[in-house]
């Protein structure tokens, strides 16, 4: 810790300015409570040069988790060169940790970003180390040295680590978790034997190549007997160029001689390409392993040219149970398929999108602004590989044919029912599997648990997701994705895309302006009319009172408390559904027997209530809104009714059975998005007393709210 000047608290921090009172005159202990909540390094920066008592209270937050980016060009802000009348900002921080009071602060160091290594084809020609890396690894060993409580460590330069660091890492008392990243390029570099770092309870290596770097881990896994989880990414570059050079006996050698198996509990793989090996089956004790990541960056499955590598490798590893808790995968296939099937038990399953370009229509990730950034750091993505290595897979491959596609699919959803759905809690299914209303009901009825789902419905399925939701009474976070992908329609050949889906079960109105033509066009509404739709679709307190966030495709709302507004108050737009009346409402899951869609149209019927597409226990979240005076009727599919506002509700024509848009309001068809959400639609019945109805607040959610939520946030293929 810094010094401390006794008179730093002689003045009276309770007297007021002359401009007014400021922020020392709340108790002191009450203002540490709001630093502590501060994480942005400008904010904390800016709160430390304010005076001294907020620099004593800021500091240590500010020292805390150091993060320092290297750039290989100069970067500007605005006219003015970053740095200017000094060095790099890379360079003045670690300078600051070494030459002032400052680093007993620091509890976690990331070093990211391009190291410049001048005429570095001559120092590989010659077998020497480039000067300003030997002083790089030279300036962070003096400040790891000073770091005496430091946690974690990243090292995720472009340059490779030297044993000068790595000796200095082993002296640390408090290190539990290390970040390792191999260089990219390939250049010769001193071979070395990673030293033991008895405290390790979390080590990820990516970047693994052992024709350029192979650097010898298996002394650091033998020695690291508290190892909790364990990360391994090697370089797409063996799989994309089918050059089977890695072989994994090396890396768990002394456990696999010394018979003592790693007893990880999260283990992690991406981009293996490597033939199997028996000794693999005793380097790890199954029965401790609780979370597997397997994450491919070019897809491959039975058909294509890795196969004779990949399938070298069983289905089921070995005949010892498996206690998997988490699975996050990135990979469609029979095999995998084949894998679920073996075991039980799994209660969160993550099947994230792949590389393709096609899936990022459903990513809620913010870009960085670029404003003052030109130069940005080339590892921001710790699994990022060079564009020259990458082998695109095109549309007429094998693995994207649509009859493979829907075997896999058929045969994964009927492992994950039978075998894992009632134990299941987080659910996320990947975009090109758009899934039938049969399909979904299935895994509804059969996973009772579920507190976060994500999955592509087909748009004719999207009616009876009212249905089935009422069931899942511990759903917290539902994920609609849009369809990235055509699927087939059994028994017949011709593939049918989401669009004529879509235009189909429109009928008429699909051709008219301002109607969606697609789940991707509903997404890309305004989102005044989202949020007013999902206001009043989502005001049953019975049916959601457990759902905190909704998303569609790349947008996401949460959901906040239920409340009440007049009904005489002239609505812009109406919900995307009318609540479901008391009568009508679904039993507990406990006490009530599932039945599918078209049984619970034909028992309702019986007792007369409404029945067709989007009636039942719940709102349905893409069904139009019945007349008031009609509440027994059937519902059209989803289709809008724009009305003119000043049409009394009494003499309003009724919706047509046909989901026809009324003709008093052809005049005023509005094709902007923006514009639409000042149409009125057709009021959203309430079980409300009075002439009071049930709405539900709502916020559009960012990217540092969704990070937070497994189904978005492990959507991607970094660990």
């Amino acid at each position: 810790m810094a010094a401390v000047n006794r008179n730093m608290f002689d003045a009276c921090v309770g007297n007021e300015q002359p401009q007014g009172p400021s922020l020392l005159v709340l108790p002191l202990n009450l203002i540490a409570q709001i630093v502590a909540c501060l994480d942005d390094p400008g904010d904390l920066a800016r709160l430390c040069q304010t005076c001294r008592v907020l620099n004593y209270m800021t500091l240590p937050q500010l020292y805390r988790n150091l993060t320092l980016t290297s750039y290989d060009k100069i970067r500007y802000r605005g006219d003015e060169p970053e740095g200017m009348g000094s060095a790099s900002p890379f360079t003045m921080g670690l300078n600051a940790v070494i030459t002032r009071p400052y680093a007993s602060l620091v509890r976690s160091l990331t070093l990211r970003g391009d190291w410049r290594e001048p005429e570095l084809e001559e120092h590989a020609r010659v077998g020497r180390v480039p000067d300003s890396s030997m002083m790089l690894n030279i300036a962070v060993r003096a400040a790891v040295d000073r770091m005496q409580e430091l946690e974690e460590f990243r090292w995720e330069l472009s340059t490779k680590m030297l044993e000068t660091v790595y000796l200095g890492l082993t002296r640390l008392p408090k290190l539990t978790s290390l970040t390792l990243r191999f260089p990219s390029s390939r250049h010769p570099r001193p071979t070395l034997v990673i030293p033991v770092m008895p405290h390790l309870r979390y080590l990820k290596i990516t970047d693994i190549d052992p024709l350029c770097y192979p650097d010898d881990i298996s002394t650091l896994l033998f020695g690291a007997k508290k190892l909790n989880e364990l990360k391994m990414h090697w370089s797409p570059r063996m799989r994309n160029m089918q050059e089977p050079s890695v072989m994994v006996h090396d890396y768990f050698r002394k456990c696999i001689s010394a018979k003592k198996p790693l007893t990880v509990k999260k283990f992690g793989m991406a981009n293996l390409y490597a033939r199997h090996s028996e000794d693999f089956n005793t380097a790890f004790d199954h029965c401790m392993v609780e979370e597997v990541t397997v994450l491919n960056e070019t897809r491959s499955d039975g058909a294509s040219l890795n196969t004779f590598v990949d399938n070298s490798w069983p289905v089921i590893p070995q005949q010892k149970p498996m206690h998997l808790k988490s699975m996050r995968v990135n990979i469609y296939n029979q095999r995998q398929s084949e894998f679920l099937g073996s075991f039980s038990g799994l209660e969160r399953l993550y099947m994230v999108s792949t590389n393709d370009p096609s899936d990022n229509i459903n990513s809620p990730r913010e870009l960085a602004p670029s404003a003052i950034t030109l130069t940005p750091p080339a590892s921001d993505h710790t699994l990022s590989t060079s564009n020259d290595h990458i082998t695109p897979v095109t549309a007429d491959s094998p693995s994207n044919l649509p009859a493979l596609q829907a075997r896999a699919r058929d045969t994964s959803l009927n492992s994950i029912v039978l075998n894992h759905a009632a134990t299941l809690r987080h659910l996320l299914l990947p975009a090109r599997w758009p899934l039938s209303s049969q399909i979904i009901a299935r895994i509804v009825h059969a996973s009772p648990q579920l507190e976060q789902l994500g999955f592509a419905a087909e748009i004719s399925s999207m009616d009876t997701l009212g249905l089935l939701l009422p069931f899942l009474r511990n759903l917290k976070a539902l994920r609609l994705l849009v369809p990235t992908r055509t699927c087939m329609i059994p028994g017949s050949e011709e593939p049918c895309t989401q669009h004529s889906k879509f235009s189909a079960h429109l009928g008429k109105d699909s051709g008219k302006p301002g109607a969606p033509k697609s789940f991707a066009d509903f997404v890309e509404l305004d989102d005044e009319v989202l949020m007013e739709k999902l206001s009043e679709a989502l005001a049953d307190q019975q049916v959601f009172r457990q759902l905190k966030i909704i998303g569609f495709g790349r947008k996401a709302f949460l959901l906040g408390d239920f409340h009440s507004t007049p009904t005489d108050h002239p609505q812009s737009t109406t919900g995307l559904q009318s609540q479901t009346p008391i009568a009508s409402r679904a039993p507990s899951a406990e006490a009530h027997q599932y039945k599918s869609p078209q049984s619970y149209g034909e028992s309702e019927a019986e007792n007369g209530v409404a029945t067709g597409p989007g009636s039942g226990p719940g709102p349905g979240l893409l069904s139009p809104t019945p007349n008031p005076t009609q509440t027994n009727s059937p519902r059209p599919p989803y289709t809008f009714h724009p009305k003119t506002s000043h049409v009394p509700q009494q003499h309003q024509q009724p919706p047509s059975m046909l989901g026809k848009r009324s003709r008093d309001d052809d005049s005023s068809i509005i094709a902007s998005n923006r514009k639409m959400s000042h149409q009125t639609f057709e009021p959203c019945l309430l079980g409300a007393p009075g002439n009071r109805t049930l709405r539900r607040r709502l916020q559009r959610a960012g990217w540092d709210v969704l990070k937070h939520w497994e189904i978005w946030g492990l959507d991607t293929q970094e660990f």
